[in-house]
């Protein structure tokens, strides 16, 4: 069968948008009037960012004099948040090329793809990209790529995706490199794998599909292996890369099915889509159940568009089923969502989605991870707000999730990043050479690797370091919770969760920042941060002063003295049962 089903991995800013493109040009797929850069990269954000934000499969047709080729690409996207597309991706390919940027070399991202297409038994053909800039140093990649590949390693294809140098070179090993997709007859029963879907307006939902067994033709019934769901595809064919109708799908294609489903919840991706009949299936292997490393608040700018807030998050949720939702309030903000990302970047594109395509501007406050606590009575809690802290009196012990993250970096900058990730509470696991880089295994808890670590490491590797982390377990750690005290009442939104250690330093922090955001009020006002019932830092508001005693006009000293009594004691009394204004840019200047 001349089929070949391939995906290209790599480190973000490796090229791989920029190679899929040169591939669809070399195959004709796309015609130079319609061509433009990053074709694959749909999402607006995705083509202003420079990055892959979804995997995009796309269908190809090649001649050589070996024959005719159906070529299926899918492009993956190369952050670290977004690695559970790469899985998904390449659960429906046979081969990856894996794409080295030859001025950086092998970075930590390269290396976490490698594993996952390892452990999905894909043929790995190697490339170097950028070999045209003055800045490459492809010896150097050579030597890193056949230290990390090691007895699998073979002679990497040099090219620039940006000029179209050696990519039909590229395009011949693939051939020659990737296995086919088994063989299946007409007999076998229909075996496809949904690895990813979208919602549509008018059509419904759409289920991309890879079929490994079997056959899709028109107006037959079919059904969802796991929910037995049953419906008859409107239209199925193939990505070209838009949507292509087809008579016909058969084993080892990767297409799409028209499901026609109003209800995006009926999709579940990793499903397995069969004939609608009664003979037991066997269903494929789905994939992994995905948790979300971070969690924020999200709230809408304005409270009324709450349920259009809810119906976005909910189509999002199709094609991105990393993302949780649960709903929660604020004082402040009313009533939003606590979504759960699988990253900092992955938060900030779906702020960005909502507000772009579905015109709901959103709030998020400052994210922060789950945490756990076992009771004294023997069980165990679950939290990731200060709001929801358990009773101190009840805990036995905290605990806070922990990351294995993997960086490289060049051996100038060891000593900095070293020094770094110490300051964050990290421990040293494994160090090891590759050529002039050095791998750096450790162990930091995930709250320091999503709110440090990351912007801390470009800036003291003057951005050559790269980071790749995974959650590894859970820890006994002090946690407190730090509750203010505006006017001696206290103020749930502004409570946090912090290490008890650093708990003096925070609260002092914090302290300052209401100091600067709360405004003036007609009374003083004293900032309180509390660890349990003790007072750790403070802060105080001045109040506003009327000069009551401008009307005053020479006279007896007395009559000043008594105008200052009776203000002191209208300020005494406005302080007992005034209550503090708080605009919302205030409160959002401390969260953010």
């Amino acid at each position: 069968m001349n089929i070949r089903n391939f995906s290209i991995i790599a480190h973000i800013d490796a090229g791989k948008s920029t190679l899929a493109d040169r591939l669809l040009e070399l195959t004709g797929t796309v015609s130079t009037r319609q061509m433009k850069e990053q074709l694959l990269d749909s999402n607006p954000i995705e083509r202003e960012r420079g990055i892959t934000i979804k995997l995009a499969p796309v269908t190809m047709k090649y001649k050589d004099p070996s024959g005719s080729y159906i070529l299926n690409l899918i492009d993956t996207p190369g952050h670290v948040d977004f690695n559970y597309e790469v899985e998904r991706a390449l659960q429906a390919c046979e081969a990856a090329i894996l794409l080295i940027d030859a001025t950086k070399g092998v970075q930590a991202q390269t290396i976490a793809n490698l594993r996952l297409a390892k452990k999905q038994n894909l043929k790995v053909i190697p490339a170097i990209n950028k070999i045209d800039s003055p800045l490459s140093n492809v010896s150097a990649s050579t030597k890193q790529l056949q230290s990390l590949l090691g007895d699998d390693y073979i002679e990497p294809t040099l090219i620039s995706a940006k000029t179209g140098e050696n990519v039909d070179k590229l395009l011949e090993v693939v051939i020659k490199l990737c296995p086919p997709p088994e063989t299946s007859t007409s007999d076998n029963p229909l075996k496809a794998l949904v690895f990813n879907s979208i919602y549509h307006p008018h059509l419904g939902a759409i289920a991309f599909v890879r079929l490994f067994q079997g056959s899709i033709n028109k107006n037959i019934p079919l059904k969802f292996l796991s929910s037995n769901i049953k419906f008859t595809p409107a239209e199925f064919g193939t990505f070209t890369p838009g949507r292509t109708p087809q008579d016909t799908l058969t084993s080892g294609d990767v297409g799409y099915i028209v499901t026609g489903f109003k209800d995006i919840r009926l999709i579940k991706v990793g499903d397995t889509i069969t004939l609608n009949q009664k003979e037991a299936i066997q269903s494929l292997p789905g994939y992994r159940e995905i948790k979300p490393n971070v969690y924020q608040d999200i709230f809408p700018t304005d409270n009324s568009k709450y349920h259009d807030l809810l119906d976005a998050l909910e189509k999002l949720k199709l094609n991105d089923s990393s993302l949780t939702t649960e709903p929660t309030s604020s004082l402040v903000l009313g009533q939003g969502v606590k979504v759960g990302f699988l990253g900092l970047l992955h938060a900030e594109v779906v702020t960005e989605r909502l507000e772009r395509e579905f015109d709901v501007p959103v709030i998020g406050i400052s994210p922060t991870v789950e945490y756990r606590a076992d009771l004294k009575t023997g069980e165990t809690v679950s939290f990731s707000s200060a709001s929801t802290f358990p009773d101190p009196s009840k805990v036995k012990t905290t605990l806070e999730p922990f990351a294995t993250v993997q960086i490289i970096t060049p051996e100038e900058y060891l000593g900095a990043v070293m020094n770094l990730a110490q300051n964050i509470r990290g421990q040293l696991l494994e160090m090891t050479y590759l050529d002039k880089l050095v791998q750096l295994n450790y162990s930091i808890p995930l709250i320091e690797v999503i709110t440090s670590l990351h912007d801390q490491l470009k800036s003291v590797s003057s951005g050559f370091a790269s980071l790749d982390y995974q959650l590894s377990g859970w820890q006994p750690a002090k946690l407190v919770k730090l509750s203010v005290l505006l006017n001696h009442d206290e103020f749930e939104p502004f409570s946090l969760i912090c290490i008890e250690s650093e708990a003096q330093a925070k609260a002092k922090n914090l302290s300052k920042k209401l100091k600067e955001a709360i405004p003036r009020q007609q009374f003083e006002v004293p900032i309180q941060v509390a660890l349990g019932g003790k007072i750790i830092a403070r802060e105080t508001v001045r109040s506003f002063r009327k000069d009551v005693t401008a009307k005053l006009y020479g006279g007896d000293a007395t009559r000043r003295k008594k105008l200052l009594e009776k203000q002191k004691k209208g300020k005494k009394r406005m302080k007992q049962f005034g209550s503090v204004q708080l605009p919302q840019e205030a409160f959002l200047a401390t969260l953010k």
